[in-house]
């Protein structure tokens, strides 16, 4: 039979009764395939249809898991990049959540917080209950509270926060504490107070510094008549001789405590630091050679003559005090060091350093506030207008000694010239 003949062909020579059957089978056999073919096209575009749906459904559901990646990790940078501690636990009281600042403020690495019992981890360090345990149980949050920490040997003032924290249905996931370190903020707090008590002080002190002045002035004026009338045997003279002196030793006191105390307005120029500094060294030279000392005076710059704008002037005041300590911290001899150096970010050190007899630890502190001095002769206000000349050109001055070894002073100072004013 050849399979290119057509059905008409195919039934000649039949007889008619199974042609007519035939042509039937023909008939219902063609229309069936009809049948087929539209159900398997219409089955193609259903499969299209769907191929393209699940292919769109496909790129939002990858859009959405890189949108969630992208915001988990955004998270997880704001979470790391705090200064604040974040650390959180599961409903069971596991911590899964511990960010870099915990580790610096608690002193504990992550390795050995993730994963662990909060109670574990943080009971040694508390000397009561833990917050964020109680915030868990209880399911009351806690803020801006304080407490301290049992940190290394140490203890640390802590602010913190508490919250429990839920998904969108309101079922809980864990609690969550945010905590920061206090102890700069303290010790900003005990400097703030102690300005105020200074300013409080300097108030007070510029007012009895004007009230003696004038009788002061009275009475260095007439020991002086009695001096110049006295015969020049006459032993009394050497008793008027010592009021003198006791007067102006007092005179300097309530000078240097009027200048410390007045309002000061900076005239500010710029200036060759190393020329101006080697004008102010001379002055040194001159004192050591009057005193007939040792001492070897070392420069030490370590840029090519930059220029600074202060007030000359007044920091002149600044570092012939600080070169004038160094000196007498050296009785006969030793070596005087300045040291100057200039950063990338055009602030310059300054270093006043010393082979003395250095300062014992327990002054170091105090060195600073008015009317301190371990000098028989000396009024304690030296370095307490040094560092406030110093901090009206927006600087800040440093020291470091130790005893037997020698002294360190050094300003910080901005060349471009900021002040604080």
């Amino acid at each position: 039979m050849n399979s290119a003949q057509s059905p008409s062909e195919m039934m000649d020579g039949l007889p008619p009764e199974i042609q007519s059957k035939m042509a039937g089978l023909f008939e219902w056999f063609h229309s069936h395939v009809a049948r087929l073919e539209e159900a398997y096209r219409e089955l193609m575009a259903r499969f299209d249809r769907i191929s393209r749906e699940l292919e769109d459904k496909n790129r939002d559901l990858t859009s959405a898991l890189n949108e969630n990646e992208k915001v988990r990790n955004q998270l997880k940078s704001v979470l790391e990049s705090m200064d604040s501690a974040a650390v959180m636990v599961d409903p069971h009281g596991r911590i899964n959540l511990y960010n870099a600042a915990s580790e610096k403020i608690f002193g504990i690495a992550s390795h050995h917080a993730l994963g662990e019992a909060y109670e574990a981890v943080f009971t040694d360090m508390a000397e009561s209950d833990l917050p964020l345990m109680q915030t868990l149980k209880t399911g009351e949050g806690l803020t801006g509270k304080e407490r301290y920490w049992k940190v290394g040997e140490a203890y640390k003032p802590i602010g913190y926060t508490t919250s429990l924290v839920r998904d969108p249905e309101g079922a809980v996931l864990g609690a969550v504490e945010v905590a920061s370190d206090l102890t700069e903020w303290k010790q900003m707090q005990e400097r703030m107070q102690h300005a105020q008590t200074l300013v409080a002080m300097g108030e007070m002190a510029a007012t009895v510094a004007h009230e003696i002045r004038n009788p002061l002035a009275g009475i260095g004026g007439f020991a002086g008549l009695l001096e110049r009338d006295l015969d020049p045997d006459d032993p009394r003279r050497a008793l008027v001789r010592k009021i003198v002196q006791g007067v102006s030793s007092l005179n300097k006191i309530v000078s240097n405590l009027l200048v410390y105390t007045r309002p000061m307005e900076l005239n500010l120029h710029r200036v060759e630091f190393g020329a101006w500094m080697d004008e102010i060294l001379r002055y040194a030279e001159v004192e050591i050679a009057k005193d007939q000392k040792s001492i070897h005076i070392v420069r030490d710059w370590d840029f090519a003559n930059p220029s600074v704008r202060i007030d000359p002037e007044k920091f002149q005041q600044v570092f012939l005090n600080l070169i004038f300590n160094a000196l007498q911290a050296m009785p006969n001899e030793g070596t005087l060091t300045v040291a100057a150096a200039m950063n990338e970010a055009g602030w310059l050190s300054i270093k006043i350093r010393d082979t003395g007899a250095g300062i014992a630890k327990d002054h170091l502190a105090r060195i600073f506030n008015p009317f301190f001095t371990t000098k028989e002769q000396g009024t304690g206000l030296g370095l307490a207008i040094v560092q406030r000349i110093v901090a009206l050109h927006g600087g800040f001055i440093t020291v470091n000694s130790q005893v037997g070894k020698g002294t360190e002073f050094e300003v910080s100072l901005d060349a471009r010239g900021t002040v604080h004013g």
